[in-house]
C-alpha cells in the first residue's frame, strides 16, 4: 500500500451518527456479525470507497486491550498509578482511548484488506465517516485513489511536427556580436553617432491614454543595436545631441487583439550617451572567448556555427519530444487522480524555491504560493497524466532498463563529466530515477519508429 512516509494509513475528522434509522440498525441486529465484512464502490474513474464492518466482539476485544493497556500508564488523583478501577479509567478516558482504538483497527483493517486484495492506493486514503453503536460493532468509510484504467489507442502513424531550425550567417554575427558586447568598454559621448551607442532617454506620452490619463514620464537606457528597439525610435535617436529634446511619433501595439494599434506622439529628452567600444577579434580576445580553441575571427565563426547548430538540433528534439507527448496526451481521455497532481505541485513548489536559494534570494521570494498552486494546477494536472500515460507505454512496449543500458548510459555521462565510468556505473545501477531515465529514452526512440515525424523547416536557430 503506498502511504506518505511516517504518516498514518488512516486519518480524517471521525463523524458522528449520519442518521442511520432504526430500522437499519434492526436489520443489522438480525444479521449480527463477528467478523470482517467489506465492500468497494467506485465513486469516479480513479477515486474509491471501501467500507469496512467490524463486528462487535472484535471490536469489545480492542477495546479491553486498549483498556489494559493504558491503565497501567494513566495517574488519576487519589489512586496509585495504574491502580484506578476499570470504572474510573472508562468514565475519565473512555472517549479517547475507544476513539484512538477505532482509528487503529480502521488501519489495520485497511490494510489487511488491501493487501488482500492487491489494491494500490495512491497517497494517504482518508476515513470519511465512523458508526459506532454500542452491541452493533462499527462502521468505517475510508476515501482512496488509485491509477485510472484506460484503453490504449493505435498511435501507429500518429502525427507529430518536428521543426527544423537552420543556422544563418546573421545569427553567428549576432552571437559574436553579443561576445563582445559582454567584453566591451564604455565612453562618455556628446551625440548619438551611430547603434553602438547606449541612451539614456526619458519620454512622456502626449495627451491623455485610453482612460484619459495622462501617462507619467518614463527614463530608460535603449542598447541602439538590440534587435528589439523599434526602427522607428533608432532611426530618431541617431544624430541627436545630449540634452537635445524632440518628438517622435511610434507605433504602439498591445498583445491583446482587441487592443486597436495606433501611432503615439512622444516627446523626447537625451539625457545620456554612451559609446559602446567593442573590443577587437584578435588572437588574444578569440582565444579568451573560445577557452582557447580558437585564435581568429574565422575560427571563431566556424565554432560559433557549430555551437548554434547543436543548439537548434536540441531544441529541434525538445519541440519533437514535446509535440509527441501533446499528441498522445490528446487521443487518450482519462482522470488524473488529485493526489498525484497536488505532489507535483509540491515538487515544482520546491523547484522555485531551490533556485531563489541558489541565486541568494528568500525561498518564497517572488512566490504566493497559494496562487501559485491555483496557478500551476493545469500544467502539473497534465504532467501527472503524461507520467501515468508513460507508464502504460513503457509497459505495453515491454521496455526494460538493463545493465547493459545503463552501463552505455554511464559511459556517455562519465566522459561528459569526466567521472570514472566504474563509479558512476556502481551508482547508476542502485539509482531507480536512473532506470526510468533509460526507459524514458528507450520509449521516445520507440515513438519516433512509429509515430508519422513530419519536418518543418523553420528559420533562424
Amino acid at each position: 500500500m503506498a502511504t506518505c512516509a511516517g504518516s498514518s494509513p488512516v486519518s480524517g475528522t471521525r463523524k458522528s451518527d449520519l442518521g442511520l434509522n432504526k430500522t437499519n440498525r434492526a436489520l443489522k441486529n438480525q444479521n449480527r456479525i463477528t467478523s470482517v465484512e467489506a465492500k468497494i464502490t467506485n465513486k469516479s474513474q480513479v477515486l474509491r470507497e471501501l467500507e469496512i464492518f467490524v463486528g462487535e466482539d472484535e471490536v469489545n476485544k480492542a477495546f479491553d486491550e486498549a483498556y489494559k493497556t493504558m491503565r497501567p500508564k494513566l495517574a488519576l488523583p487519589g489512586f496509585r498509578p495504574g491502580k484506578a478501577p476499570m470504572s474510573v479509567v472508562k468514565k475519565l478516558h473512555g472517549d479517547a482511548i475507544e476513539g484512538d482504538t477505532l482509528e487503529k483497527i480502521a488501519q489495520e483493517k485497511f490494510k489487511e484488506y488491501a493487501e488482500e486484495q492487491k489494491l494500490e492506493p495512491i497517497g494517504r486514503p482518508v476515513m470519511t465517516d465512523l458508526h459506532r453503536h454500542a452491541g452493533e460493532g462499527a462502521h468505517f468509510k475510508i476515501s482512496y485513489e488509485v491509477k485510472p484504467e484506460f484503453d490504449l489507442k493505435d498511435y501507429n502513424g500518429l502525427e507529430a511536427e518536428a521543426p527544423i531550425y537552420s543556422v544563418t550567417d546573421k545569427d553567428v554575427e549576432e552571437r559574436i556580436h553579443y561576445l563582445r558586447f559582454n567584453f566591451s568598454t564604455r565612453e562618455e559621448a556628446q551625440e548619438v553617432s551611430d547603434t553602438e551607442t547606449i541612451v539614456n532617454i526619458t519620454f512622456q506620452e502626449k495627451g491623455p491614454d485610453e482612460s484619459g490619463v495622462v501617462p507619467p514620464p518614463q527614463t530608460t537606457d535603449v542598447y541602439l543595436h538590440d534587435p528589439q528597439v523599434v526602427p522607428e525610435l533608432r532611426d530618431g535617436l541617431i544624430g541627436k545631441k545630449v540634452s537635445e529634446k524632440f518628438e517622435i511619433t511610434l507605433p504602439k501595439t498591445s498583445d491583446d487583439p482587441k487592443v486597436e494599434k495606433k501611432d503615439v506622439p512622444l516627446d523626447v529628452t537625451i539625457n545620456k550617451a554612451e559609446k559602446v567600444i567593442l573590443p577587437e577579434m584578435n588572437e588574444d580576445f578569440c582565444k579568451k572567448i573560445s577557452r582557447d580553441k580558437a585564435t581568429n575571427e574565422l575560427e571563431v565563426r566556424l565554432l560559433v556555427r557549430e555551437e548554434l547548430e547543436e543548439n537548434a538540433k536540441r531544441r529541434s528534439t525538445e519541440t519533437l519530444e514535446s509535440n509527441m507527448v501533446n499528441a498522445l496526451l490528446k487521443m487518450h481521455d482519462f482522470q488524473v487522480p488529485r493526489t498525484i497532481t497536488h505532489a507535483l505541485l509540491d515538487t515544482m513548489i520546491q523547484e522555485v524555491k531551490d533556485e531563489n536559494k541558489r541565486r541568494g534570494y528568500p525561498e518564497d521570494y517572488g512566490m504566493n504560493e497559494e496562487e501559485y498552486r491555483k496557478m500551476g494546477w493545469n500544467t502539473a494536472e497534465t504532467r501527472g497524466k503524461w507520467l501515468i500515460l508513460r507508464d502504460r507505454l513503457v509497459e505495453a512496449e515491454n521496455l526494460e532498463a538493463n545493465e547493459e543500458d545503463i552501463a552505455k548510459l554511464a559511459e556517455r555521462d562519465a566522459e561528459q563529466y569526466g567521472i570514472a565510468k566504474e563509479n558512476l556505473l556502481k551508482y547508476y545501477l542502485s539509482n531507480d530515477e536512473i532506470k526510468e531515465k533509460v526507459k524514458s529514452e528507450k520509449l521516445v526512440a520507440r515513438l519516433r519508429e512509429k509515430m508519422k515525424i513530419v519536418e518543418k523547416p523553420v528559420a533562424g536557430s
